[in-house]
């Protein structure tokens, strides 16, 4: 199942509309229509607010595999089965850690001087 259906599929379980859903998570009616039609993928901080939100792990958002499907009823995940995530998508996760090491030295070293 690709991303856009598992967020339709969430979204209607959850009772919302997509203009509910893109005010809970901050974004635009259209841009969850995009989403859910497939013509536009989320970045990673995206991804992100729709897997708290949902309380779904990433992974289990971008699994292409048919056989995974995502209750929002009973918070369950049935045939989960990843084969590789998209190469932009790693590189994404990599930029963001390496961001927020540097962060991380950057307040230690504020830390220490205080």
């Amino acid at each position: 199942m690709s991303f856009g259906k598992k967020l339709l599929e969430l979204r209607k379980q959850k009772g919302l509309s997509q203009e509910d859903l893109a005010l809970d998570l901050n974004l635009s009616q259209s841009s969850i229509s995009n989403y859910e039609s497939g013509h536009t993928n989320p970045d990673i901080a995206v991804l992100e607010k729709i897997s708290q939100y949902f309380e779904i792990p990433v992974i289990d958002l971008l699994s292409s595999d048919n056989q995974t499907f995502y209750n929002y009823k009973n918070k369950s995940v049935q045939n989960v089965y990843v084969n590789s995530l998209p190469e932009k998508l790693i590189a994404q996760y990599e930029e963001t850690i390496k961001s927020l090491k540097e962060q991380i030295a950057v307040l230690k070293i504020l830390a220490e001087r205080k």
